[in-house]
């Protein structure tokens, strides 16, 4: 039976990621993309804003209840009671105002308030959104992501081996939300040009791919040496590697990710030049609909990476258990 704790971090961390991947798509490629869309395609633009938006409030909606319950189930785990029991004496706020982990759900909790009242300005301004409150809807997602590392192994050390190690957390959160978080409003933005029968869709696909697909080669940059840092950390020697099951299922994480490199590196080399050189609506349409199912395709192994990060997160890592060998 699935862990109900597991369970809750997975779709937090899921939740999480998707909320910041939004904001900084719609940041650093949606606006850019389509700041100067062809007329023809204003209805098409107005559409992918709905549904993204609707995404955003859902997810983000759905990663303050997730958090909340963590909080539930961390009192239930620490005192050896059940959910309601911690709600009714109190334990669950004697762990949220006493304890790092509390302070850190605390300050996320501001965020999480902060960006929501940004995301409503925004919405109030309409179409005439100033870049300082998309800069700033990016840095409160950005900050709500990644002060997801204070409910991880990096802030169990000490000293200056602790910052190093949250900010590398920090870090890969932040990346991980550029990319796999990215990838959900990309594949949106996708399907709904492919939809317009114009022409002019064409050229905004185009270059909305390529500026993600630069976007998330700095990102796999960021999480491959972000993630060598926890690994020294966490792992300790190399044997620890295949030893134990904190190892096996790190190793398995790496897998998947490499995976999802290698998808997104045939998605540049062959999809991405094929949509900016065709010529015709029928030719881009294939190309776009081959680059989506990509797109879904690595979304799940995403959530794979994902569901493997909400076990590891309540394991003892390896370094700090003995390895046996088989």
């Amino acid at each position: 039976m699935l862990n109900p704790l597991i369970a809750v971090r997975d779709i937090h961390f899921g939740s999480s990621v998707i909320v910041a991947g939004i904001v900084f798509f719609d940041l650093l490629i949606a606006s850019p993309a389509l700041r100067q869309v062809d007329v023809r395609l204003e209805a098409t633009v107005a559409a992918f804003r709905i549904r993204a938006a609707v995404t955003l409030w859902i997810s983000l909606a759905l990663s303050i209840a997730s958090g909340l319950a963590w909080l539930g189930l961390l009192a239930a785990r620490i005192a050896g009671k059940p959910v309601a029991d911690v709600v009714a004496d109190g334990t669950v706020w004697i762990v949220l105002t006493q304890t790092q982990f509390g302070l850190a759900w605390e300050v996320r909790f501001l965020f999480a308030v902060a960006l929501a009242a940004c995301l409503l300005l925004r919405r109030a301004k309409n179409a005439n959104i100033p870049g300082c409150q998309s800069v700033l809807a990016a840095l409160l997602a950005g900050a709500y992501l990644g002060t997801l590392a204070f409910a991880g192994h990096g802030e169990e050390g000490l000293g200056f081996e602790r910052y190093f190690h949250l900010a590398a957390d920090f870090f890969h959160l932040i990346a991980a939300g550029l990319w796999l978080g990215g990838l959900i409003p990309l594949a949106l933005l996708l399907v709904y040009l492919r939809r317009s029968r114009e022409a002019a869709w064409i050229p905004v696909a185009c270059n909305a791919a390529s500026r993600f697909s630069n976007l998330g080669i700095v990102a796999v940059g960021i999480l491959l040496v972000s993630g060598t840092i926890n690994a020294l950390f966490l792992i300790g020697r190399t044997q620890a590697l295949a030893g134990t099951d904190y190892g096996r299922l790190l190793l398995l994480k790496v897998t998947l990710f490499a995976a999802m490199v290698g998808l997104a590196g045939i998605n540049r080399q062959y999809l991405l030049p094929r949509i900016c050189g065709e010529v015709g609506i029928d030719q881009g349409s294939r190309t776009v609909r081959w680059l989506v199912r990509s797109a879904l395709v690595e979304i799940v192994v995403g959530l794979g990476v994902i569901m493997i990060v909400g076990m590891l997160g309540i394991m003892a890592p390896a370094s700090n258990m003995p390895a046996h060998f088989h």
